[in-house]
């Protein structure tokens, strides 16, 4: 019985010690990833066109231009011709970019999807934000830049992510 009650004095003394550790993990990228939500197509877009504006610039003065992006659909693709094969699928379109991000946004941004449908984001407001690791034993915090609203073709978007969340009715069609 004392054997028992040692080994838990010393399980939970274990546990408080190994909580009051705290690990902070600072992510230093503008963004995560950008999601397109209700995407309303059968067919995975293949083309990204992410353009860099200075602020306020009405679209006028680029800084950049980055088209490398990982595309995912999150479903199954027909090999033929990219169609989504699931009939239930997430109508949700991730775009994770493969290129340097880093700091806050403080840029107006143009996206341009497979040439047909552009969606010009600006008045984006971010903060630095300190969210907690859940499902850890330690307290384990990740420091990140938060976007908080955006205006996107002239409709405030709140979305309160470290990824640039789209509703997809909002893109304008390219003719």
């Amino acid at each position: 019985m004392d054997t028992l009650k040692f080994i838990s004095i010393l399980f939970i003394s274990f546990l408080f010690i190994r909580c009051n550790n705290n690990e902070y993990y600072d992510d230093n990228n503008a963004f995560h990833s950008i999601y397109l939500l209700e995407w309303n197509s059968s067919i995975c877009p293949k083309k990204i066109i992410f353009k860099k504006y200075n602020k306020n610039s009405n679209f006028k003065t680029l800084i950049e231009t980055n088209t490398d992006f990982e595309i995912q659909c999150y479903t199954q693709y027909d090999k033929f011709n990219n169609k989504i094969t699931t009939p239930n699928s997430t109508k949700l379109r991730e775009f994770i970019p493969n290129f340097k991000n880093n700091d806050k946004i403080n840029y107006d941004v143009k996206l341009i999807i497979d040439d047909s449908l552009e969606y010009k984001i600006t008045n984006i407001e971010n903060i630095k934000d300190t969210i907690v690791k859940t499902f850890t034993l330690a307290r384990k915090y990740f420091i990140s830049n938060t976007i908080k609203s955006i205006m996107v073709n002239g409709h405030k978007v709140n979305n309160d992510s470290r990824s640039l969340e789209i509703p997809s009715s909002l893109g304008r069609k390219i003719k």
